[in-house]
């Protein structure tokens, strides 16, 4: 019992001294403290992906745009049914 205790206690130190070095070069760890350089690579996006990311922004600034108009809408409908129940 306590030889488990004693090896996972190890693991878990052994685990965050890993991940504390993995995280802090945000590339992974190799086990004798070498850095690997990080694979990223660049995608180029299809034109129907970028006519699907133009058709979103367009359609997220319509609702903005009609959010808005409603807002203004509903103010201006308070306001004057204030002013009417003042006379």
């Amino acid at each position: 019992m306590k030889k488990l205790t004693l090896g996972l206690a190890a693991a878990a130190v052994l685990g965050t001294l890993s991940f504390g070095i993995g995280a802090a070069s945000a590339a992974p760890a190799s086990p004798a403290g070498i850095q690997a350089a990080p694979m990223v690579e660049t995608v180029q996006m299809t034109r129907g992906e970028r006519r699907m990311m133009r058709h979103h922004r367009m359609h997220r600034h319509m609702m903005h745009r009609r959010h808005m108009m409603h807002r203004r809408h509903m103010m201006r409908h308070r306001m004057m049914h204030r002013h009417m129940h003042r006379m």
